[in-house]
């Protein structure tokens, strides 16, 4: 019952916070889109009601009330543009369907989340929504990863593993899971208190040890790539190093003996039947491309139709989501769909880019906390890129086209560079400039209990400095700016 006055308790402040500021209702959706509450606690919730499509409803009522303001400020974008003309392909796909009612379900699906990634372009233009995303992202695969944790370590049951977690089976369960270590790691850096920091680092903790649970290759590929790839781009170096250590040790406690011979069977393939059987499944769906090239045989139709292409059973899923994507839609939605992946990238790199830029000109206009800001900026635009790679390197080996975090992801990219561009904007705006509605001048003293502490030359007292800083952060979240020395 805790968790069904939960989950209303959730429903309710998200809902009625979305017409004053839609971004809340479109935090409430991706919580509970991630959570499956429905799902996850279906021995606890006295009713069974469709907490996403709640949550989706809410979020869309926000953006209607505010319409005139968010497509005022709307701008076009190639991955907007992209995301309608798959939906547009997938509808004619549906409609030259073999089974119509099974595609026309799996149309739904990636309606539904079409619909509210384009609002997340429509809604995030500010880098603190993307931390807000990015921090329920984290909060919510974290407590995924407890509740195997606590299943396996106090009740000896490996549920993660046997069943899955929500309606993704164990791959499913790891690839999702994997997602959400790059997000732990941004927050680990970048949290502005150390309880925060420490609290990610064990939520990454748990989530590594449910994903090495679900004995997933793939999960497990793709989290080394995307550790690989931040670690590649972490500074300093040393601390990249040790941090790859670090990781290494806990991987080699955390895996046991099983874990271990399953990853190395990886390079076993000719005798591993779960491998071959993949290979069957990517002969069928290439078959079915060639048969069918334009509008392939209809959404989630081709798992009818691989056992007669030489899959080893019936309803044998195409264990890859771009074979998948070409077998059930056709060449150009494949096509399509790998320009909107690029694009995403291009974007997150090309905003990446700019911070990076931005931290080597040492741009002496820059607000005091300006470079500080660009960091973090820098490492939560690398948290993006993380998942995203960790998605679309599992998904080569898995099939999970209607899954909300990736097209999440692409609709961040969409307007990742201009948030940049506003917020380094707003960093060079001198700080003394920020004067609150009414005041005509800048006040000439400061209150005594705002004034700057004096800090005597070569002192590194850290104490001091955190007190200087706290009252800098009063001083201009109250809107009078800060007056130079």
């Amino acid at each position: 019952m805790k968790h069904f006055v939960f989950l209303i308790l959730l429903t309710l402040a998200g809902s009625v916070a979305a017409p004053f500021n839609p971004i809340w209702g479109l935090l409430l959706y991706y919580s509970v889109s991630i959570l499956k509450p429905q799902t996850m606690w279906d021995w606890s919730l006295p009713v069974e009601w469709p907490w996403a499509k709640l949550a989706a409803a809410a979020a869309i009522l926000g953006v209607l009330l505010n319409a005139s303001k968010l497509f005022n400020r709307a701008r076009f974008s190639l991955i907007v543009a992209l995301m309608f003309a798959f939906l547009i392909l997938m509808t004619f796909s549906t409609l030259t369907a073999h089974d119509p009612a099974l595609s026309q379900f799996w149309l739904l699906e990636y309606a539904k989340v079409l619909v509210m990634a384009i609002i997340v372009t429509l809604l995030v233009e500010r880098m603190w929504h993307i931390r807000a995303l990015g921090a329920v992202v984290l909060v919510c695969i974290g407590y995924i990863g407890w509740e195997a944790n606590y299943r396996y370590f106090f009740d000896g049951r490996m549920d993660i593993y046997h069943h899955g977690f929500g309606d993704l089976d164990n791959n499913g369960a790891g690839l999702m899971l994997a997602m959400g270590l790059p997000f732990a790691y941004a927050f680990a850096m970048t949290a502005s208190r150390y309880w925060m920091r420490i609290v990610s680092v064990v939520a990454g903790f748990f989530i590594l040890h449910a994903m090495l649970m679900t004995y997933s290759r793939g999960a497990m590929l793709a989290s080394i790539v995307a550790v690989a790839w931040l670690l590649a781009h972490h500074k300093p170096r040393k601390q990249a190093a040790a941090i790859a250590a670090v990781l290494a040790l806990i991987v080699a406690i955390q895996a046991g003996p099983e874990i271990r011979e399953r990853f190395m069977l990886t390079t076993q393939f000719e005798r591993d039947y779960s491998a071959q059987s993949r290979l069957t499944s990517w002969e069928a769906a290439y078959e079915i491309v060639k048969e069918h090239p334009l509008t392939g045989v209809g959404i989630r139709n081709s798992n009818t139709y691989t056992k007669n292409y030489g899959a080893d059973q019936v309803g044998r899923t195409i264990h890859s989501q771009y074979l998948q994507i070409a077998a059930d839609s056709g060449i150009p939605s494949l096509l399509v769909y790998l320009g909107l992946v690029c694009a995403s990238l291009a974007c997150m790199g090309q905003a990446r880019k700019l911070v990076v830029q931005k931290i080597a000109q040492d741009d002496p206009e820059l607000a005091w906390w300006g470079r500080h800001r660009l960091r973090h900026m820098h490492t939560v635009i690398l948290s993006c890129q993380g998942s995203l790679i960790v998605f679309l390197f599992g998904s080569v080996f898995l099939s999970l086209e209607v899954f909300e975090m990736p097209w999440m992801l692409m609709g961040i990219a969409a307007v990742l560079p201009r948030v940049v561009r506003s917020e380094i904007e707003r960093m060079r705006e001198p700080v003394s400039a920020e004067i609150p509605e009414g005041d005509d001048e800048r006040p000439a003293t400061l209150e005594p209990s705002l004034a700057p502490v004096p800090i005597a030359s070569g002192s590194k007292s850290k104490s001091k400095k955190r007190k200087l800083n706290r009252l800098r952060s009063t001083w201009i979240l109250r809107g009078k700016g800060l007056p130079q020395s």
